[in-house]
């Protein structure tokens, strides 16, 4: 009987102090390990810059053709026009897309500086994806964007080698950007 009588006296002391804990301001919801995973899961994916969590090869590819457009200056309506043309042939679609995916992509580089650092984590969830075709694909549009001004600057050169790095050459099943 005084083994059932410390119980519940133990019992209503944690009931009263974690009661106290919460009028104190403590969120009880953190002693809980599903919360907190929960929680640093959704922080974690808040906490990452949206251009390193691209989904699709295609997406990165974009942002990769105005990053390299961008790396010599502003881009003008000439190298947007032409650019949004690049992504409804290559990407095959329309030009209100076109132009979406081109909007898009300037808007999450609109605070990169250095371009060269950024592709490592740009490609890096999309580089599996990637097939050895889209790779040569975006190699070829990157020169392409690179020379609407005339000769390729040293800034992009340096663009082009890291994208071609960073993908290398891996033998993968042949498909088009989807």
């Amino acid at each position: 009987m005084h083994i059932l009588i410390g119980l519940i006296t133990a019992i209503g002391g944690l009931v009263w102090a974690l009661y106290r804990l919460q009028n104190a301001g403590v969120d009880l919801n953190s002693f809980n390990p599903f919360y907190w995973l929960r929680r640093r899961n959704w922080q974690k994916q808040l906490g990452t810059k949206p251009l390193h969590r691209l989904d699709r090869p295609m997406d990165a590819a974009a942002v990769l053709l105005v990053a390299i457009a961008k790396a010599e200056g502003e881009i003008s309506r000439e190298q947007k026009a032409q650019i949004t043309d690049i992504f409804s042939s290559e990407f095959n679609l329309t030009e209100p897309q076109a132009a979406e995916l081109f909007a898009s992509s300037a808007y999450m580089l609109r605070e990169v500086l250095d371009v060269e650092a950024e592709i490592k984590h740009i490609l890096e969830p999309t580089k599996a994806a990637f097939t050895s075709d889209q790779r040569e694909s975006l190699l070829q549009m990157l020169a392409r964007v690179a020379e609407l001004e005339g000769n390729i600057g040293q800034a992009q050169q340096q663009i082009i080698s890291a994208v071609s790095r960073e993908l290398g050459q891996r033998p993968e099943t042949t498909k088009k950007w989807q």
